[in-house]
């Protein structure tokens, strides 16, 4: 276990319970512990002004240029302290050392470096994480950095990812897995590192995305598993028990017997021990702490042992002493089971104790008496503690062997009260606004606590436990609304619709909070729309309107105008404008009929989406005035505007911005679009997702640009005025190129859970390809976007149109005129059928295929074709 500083700030209005469990952790050196807190607090004294709860992680060397290096005690960790008993291993150590810092063999000179690394398996207990240990903190003078993850499972081991990447710098972002892009490019730049994963439970896809894949480092993970490794270049070294030798010395020493006092008695009390146990390590560490505390021998203790005793008959026997004694401690060891192994944190189970059951609850109620059962138990090795429990740093864990072992030995009516009691607890202290800033970090510290609580939630046949809270049947459904809020929040939309669909299937089994029910479904409604899953999205929005019908309270009305707005975006990228606006009108005028309309954006976020409709449908004039509206609707507050409000105004000048460049105002739309990326890069950051979104329209729109300034110059008569354009021209594909590079690189990493946004990206790629004179990738670029479309919507779908229309230039450029006419007509198709004749989107392909016509020597029909996209034209 670690050891964590926690620094406490609430601030008034909040609405949230502040406790942090972050980013110091215990220094083994003298005198850095006082160094990294003075450290932390003057983090949190910068923060405090601006954030009401704020989380002050260990602050990187690059961050106090003012510090003596000598102070730092060597280079960053935050390694677990290692056991005062270990011994032995020097032959897998040396085995270590060869994987990791061996010769490279077979990488050539010019080829990235990729990070090496070694797989320690064996069997639980074996002692693979006390191994790590030893051997990352003999090699620290060699790294750079050294950090311990916690890789028990997807959601532990991203939260340490997270920590470790604002601890080297990284910013923050609404999307986790643009942070651990970044995590990764940075480790990919830096030489010299050292990742331990610790707990590996198997080879899945899930975990290995979140190993670095580049890089001059290493990478030590601990697990089970000694196969499926091939994939990553692995070498895996087999961890057995301890020879008989290392047994005996590591008995010796936890008895605390010296060297020249170990009679032959005590050597062969030790061999009889081992031998008995198997010389697994956790088995003899765990029996060792029993007899010393039990004040007994080796014989009187093998004695009350079963014959062929295991690891898990020594910790029976521990806990069965322990019970008869003091029942409130093994209740305490009921609790850790089912939440995660590691970092339970004391100030967590002390502010909310009121959830827990009443034996436990009575003895928490002393703190004194609440730490002599804790010691008792860390005494016996069945828990282990970190941190300092005089600055609220104090944290508990037990090894997974040890909570399989007491979840195998409850009752039914045990495993019921302890999970509904965990499921309460973790409710209680995860927010209850997951989507502000200043909840982050307490959300994603929770994380590993909430799968926990969830994968071992205990059924029953009653009713009383069909939520999963016996005393609050609630208290399941809200937590895992809230957890999916907060992955929404963070943009990952497949984690938020997983959350989302427990809640909304455990609120049917409920049957009694109609409005419960309906929220839920509009929030899974929500994801799927996210998702691109249009039908699914439309489905579970109209169930959830069909939960409001009939309801004029406040809070039905205003889920209700949610859902006609939310109803209206799926009916829009189904193409069917005119039931898309009944509902955006639908919205519309619940929200102008309520009180509460001047609360909030909602009013003119709904005004926002019948412009999207208008759009959408070609009628760019109407889209403009909505939008304008909706900017007329915003609530004024003053001179103190707040964020939100500034980014959704930048966010209608973007949409103004994309008119603009549908009318082919090119010069207009560049201007709004950078003004709006302006202000969506000081407040969300340059690599939020709406703020690539701006960027990958502005990089449209330059290379539209770079375009018609190369055509001006082609047909200029002025030397010097077609050497100033054809420079600009170049000027401008070089900005494009600097703009969407990064954008792609985003949605490429997200392209799996957002593959239909990959690929908006691609279209505008591709053309950028052809624009630089690349028409093989072009063509190749644009060729992947239509497969994704074809697959995601259908053939017959105008996202597809869009790309066909952009291939037509390609095909064309490579010679192939025939299948650019053909790609184009397919899109004239497409397009008619689906937005009508006069849509924007024609005028495009109708001058595709004017140059296609050309080609053929048809001036007649090429000059048909350019006068319908001029009448086109004339229409916006």
């Amino acid at each position: 276990m670690r050891a964590w500083v926690i620094t406490v700030s609430a601030g008034a209005g909040t609405g949230t319970t502040a406790f942090v469990a972050v980013a110091v952790k215990a220094a083994d050196s003298e005198g850095a512990l006082l160094w990294w807190l003075s450290v932390g607090a003057g983090l949190i004294a910068g923060l405090a002004g601006g954030i009401a709860a704020q989380v002050a992680r260990r602050p990187g060397p690059d961050l106090l240029p003012d510090v003596p290096t000598s102070s730092l005690q060597g280079p960053p960790h935050n390694l677990p302290v290692l056991s005062m008993y270990f011994t032995g291993r020097a032959a897998e150590t040396e085995r270590i050392v060869g994987v990791l810092r061996g010769p490279v063999r077979g990488r050539r000179r010019d080829e990235r470096p990729v990070p090496r690394v070694c797989v320690l398996y064996g069997a639980t207990g074996a002692g693979k994480s006390q191994l790590a240990v030893a051997y990352a903190r003999d090699q620290l003078a060699r790294h750079s950095v050294t950090w311990w993850l916690n890789a028990s499972g997807p959601d532990a081991l991203r939260t340490e990812l997270l920590e470790f990447a604002q601890y080297v710098g990284i910013h923050d972002q609404e999307s986790k897995n643009v942070v651990l892009m970044n995590l990764w490019r940075w480790l990919r730049d830096q030489r010299g590192w050292l990742l331990v994963y610790d707990g590996w439970p198997a080879c899945e896809d899930a975990l290995r995305s979140l190993l670095p894949s580049e890089g001059d480092g290493e990478v030590l993970i601990t697990t089970q598993q000694n196969q499926g490794w091939d994939g990553l270049r692995a070498s895996p070294i087999e961890l057995r028990v301890f020879p008989e030798n290392e047994g005996i010395e590591f008995l010796r020493r936890r008895f605390g017997i010296e060297p020249k006092e170990a009679s032959e008695r005590d050597l062969e009390a030790c061999t009889r021990l081992g031998r008995q146990l198997g010389w697994l390590p956790l088995a003899l560490e765990q029996a060792a702490a029993s007899i010393v505390q039990a004040e007994t021998t080796v014989t009187e203790y093998l004695r009350d042992l079963p014959g062929g005793a295991s690891a898990e008959d020594t910790f029976r026997l521990a806990i069965a002493r322990i019970s008869e004694a003091s029942p409130a401690a093994v209740d305490l060891l009921r609790l850790c089971t089912f939440l995660t192994s590691e970092d339970v944190q004391k100030t967590t189970l002390m502010q909310h104790r009121s959830v827990l059951p009443a034996r436990l609850r009575a003895v928490m109620a002393d703190p004194v008496t609440f730490n002599r059962e804790v010691l008792l138990l860390v005494d016996h090795s069945l828990l282990t503690r970190s941190g300092d429990w005089r600055d609220g740093s104090a944290a508990y864990g037990m090894h997974p062997r040890v909570q399989t072992l007491i979840h195998d030995g409850l009752s039914l009516a045990e495993r019921l009260e302890w999970s509904q009691a965990a499921v309460r607890l973790v409710e209680a202290c995860f927010p209850t606004t997951p989507d502000l800033l200043a909840s982050r970090p307490v959300c994603e510290r929770l994380m590993p606590h909430v799968e926990a609580v969830i994968d071992k939630l205990a059924w029953g046949d009653d009713a009383d436990g069909g939520l999963g809270a016996s005393q609050d049947p609630e208290a399941l459904a809200r937590l895992l609304h809230r957890v999916g809020a907060y992955q929404e929040h963070r943009c990952d939309w497949v984690r938020a619709l997983d959350f989302f669909e427990r809640e909304a299937e455990l609120r049917e089994i409920g049957n009694g909070d109609l409005l419960g029910r309906a929220t839920a479904r509009y929030a899974v409604a929500r994801q799927h729309y996210l998702l691109a899953r249009l039908d699914d999205a439309e489905r579970e929005c109209r169930r959830a309107l069909r939960l409001c019908d009939d309801r004029e309270e406040e809070v039905f009305l205003r889920l209700r105008a949610h859902c006609q707005r939310q109803l209206a975006g799926i009916l829009r990228e189904h193409s069917r404008f005119s039931e898309a606006l009944r509902a955006a009108r639908t919205a519309v005028g619940i929200y102008e009929g309520q009180a509460w309309r001047e609360e909030s954006l909602d009013w003119a976020v709904a005004e926002q989406e019948t412009g999207l409709i208008h759009r959408s449908a070609g009628r760019l004039a109407e889209a403009s005035r909505h939008y304008r509206r909706a900017e007329e609707l915003i609530p004024t507050r003053g001179n103190q505007e707040p964020p939100d409000y500034t980014v959704f105004r930048a966010m209608l000048q973007r949409d103004l911005g994309i008119v603009a460049q549908d009318r082919g105002q090119l010069e207009r739309a560049e201007a709004m679009l950078t003004e709006a990326l302006t202000v969506f890069g000081a407040h969300r950051g340059p690599e939020d997702f709406e703020t690539a979104q701006i960027a990958k329209f502005l990089a449209d729109v330059l290379r539209r640009r770079s375009e018609s300034h190369r055509e001006e110059a082609h047909h200029g008569l002025r030397l010097r005025r077609r050497r100033d354009l054809r420079r600009r021209a170049r000027t401008e594909l070089d900005q494009a190129d600097r703009l969407l590079g990064p954008v792609v690189e985003l949605h490429r990493k997200r392209s799996e859970a957002e593959e239909h946004k990959f690929a908006a990206c691609l279209n505008k790629l591709g053309s950028l390809r052809l624009a630089q004179g690349r028409p093989a990738e072009a063509r190749r670029t644009l060729e992947h976007a239509e497969a994704i479309y074809l697959r995601r919507y259908g053939e017959r779908h105008y996202y597809r149109a869009k790309s066909l229309t952009r291939l037509g230039p390609v095909l064309r450029a490579q010679g192939d005129g025939g299948g650019a006419e053909r790609v184009l007509r397919e899109a004239d198709g497409i397009f008619r059928a689906a937005l009508g004749d006069d849509h924007p989107a024609l005028m495009a392909v109708c001058e595709h295929l004017s140059d296609c016509a050309s080609d053929r020597g048809n001036h007649e029909e090429a000059d048909r074709l350019r006068r319908e996209a001029d009448r086109i034209r004339r229409l916006l």
